[in-house]
């Protein structure tokens, strides 16, 4: 699983995106980007092309607030089923 975190880290950092976290909670995997305005149809695809089609179930995109501030961070989440 560190492996995949890794690699999950290392893609969308090469897409152009500032990874805060990745990070599991029983198979479901979260990452964190510092960016507010990623779009869905361009980072939903990315956990595929890591881990796999077969592995991946239920990407969510979603944006929340950090930490009750104001800043905005986009949120990646799966189910990994590897």
């Amino acid at each position: 699983m560190e492996e995949l975190l890794t690699n999950l880290r290392t893609a969308f950092e090469a897409q152009g995106y500032t990874v805060e976290d990745v990070s599991t909670n029983r198979k479901q995997v979260r990452i964190a980007l510092r960016e507010d305005d990623a779009q869905a149809t361009e980072i939903r695809p990315i956990p595929a092309e890591v881990a796999g089609e077969d592995a991946v179930m239920g990407v969510n995109v979603t944006t929340e607030s950090v930490e009750g501030g104001e800043d905005v961070r986009t949120v990646v989440t799966f189910r990994d089923r590897s």
